[in-house]
């Protein structure tokens, strides 16, 4: 199984640790006669390329090395990943493609689409105006632009797809279209989540707070917790306990994210740690 992703470039993506969560999944296979089925599972971790051209060239190896792939994680690259699994015959297993994407018929989706999840959160509060904010990042850009196609599809007027980095008048931009756009109820936030060390949503809260815009006019949504579990039961963050202006402007955040009702993902880590089933030196909290 090949596990794409752009690992080698994106700094916080690689705290995800793909080799080692690699070798735990397959080790698992391995022992359990219900999913292994006589086969021998083995991954290979394929490094996707940050701009999207060349993740899209990169794909082109993945058939000499994997009989299946998990990936990849930029949207954009969905087709040509999806056409290229389908000529193969191999299973393409992603949670990052949005939309339906017709003729690719070995695309499996692991999850709920979290167009779809975001899309029930607002019709439930009948929120229909949004804004749909991105990091700088190709990754992050294709995000965006796919998630508001999606959500136009859907019926609601995304009037504001705009990115923002980690300059302060960057982040004042962008939140001045916001302002200045009819209506806007809802932004979502296409960049790594603050709680996890992302610093354009650092930076952009923060200008919103500034800017008076986390007093209950606006709700700040953050697309990348739909797509994983985000502990949040009992758990502390030290970004929000060290910065107060942080602390204020994160009021006006909702989170979705995926239930783990079991064991959250950091207890999960510690667990295998003490299985001897990962390396000792791993800190659950870094990763």
């Amino acid at each position: 199984v090949g596990v794409m992703g752009p690992w080698t470039c994106d700094p916080l993506l690689a705290r995800a640790l793909p080799e080692v969560a690699s070798r735990l999944a397959v080790a698992r296979l391995n022992r359990d006669p219900t999913f292994n089925e006589g086969y021998w599972w083995d991954a290979v971790v394929l490094a996707e390329a940050c701009q999207t051209p060349q993740a899209v060239t990169g794909l082109l190896n993945a058939e000499r090395y994997a009989t299946g792939l998990v990936g990849p994680l930029n949207p954009a690259t969905c087709g040509a990943a999806g056409l290229l699994a389908t000529a193969w015959n191999k299973p393409l297993v992603s949670w990052a493609c949005l939309g339906d994407v017709d003729g690719l018929d070995t695309l499996v989706v692991p999850m709920p689409e979290p167009a779809g999840v975001l899309h029930a959160v607002l019709r439930f509060f009948r929120w229909a105006h949004v804004a749909v904010l991105s990091a700088p990042q190709d990754l992050w850009r294709e995000v965006a632009q796919g998630l508001a196609q999606d959500l136009r599809a859907r019926g609601l007027p995304v009037t504001v797809v705009t990115a923002a980095g980690t300059q302060e008048d960057e982040a004042r931009e962008a939140l001045r279209r916001v302002q200045r756009a009819d209506g806007i109820r809802v932004v979502v936030m296409c960049m790594h989540s603050v709680l996890l060390g992302g610093e354009e949503q650092r930076v952009l809260l923060e200008k919103a707070e500034d800017m008076g815009m986390t007093d209950g006019t606006y709700v700040f949504i953050p697309y990348d917790a739909l797509t994983f579990p985000l502990p949040y039961h009992r758990v502390p963050y030290p970004v929000l306990a060290n910065n107060t202006k942080l602390r204020l402007a994160y009021d006006a955040v909702l989170t979705i994210t995926m239930d783990s009702p079991d064991v959250t993902f950091r207890e999960a880590l510690q667990e295998a740690k003490e299985a001897y089933e990962i390396p000792a030196h791993i800190d659950p909290t870094q990763v």
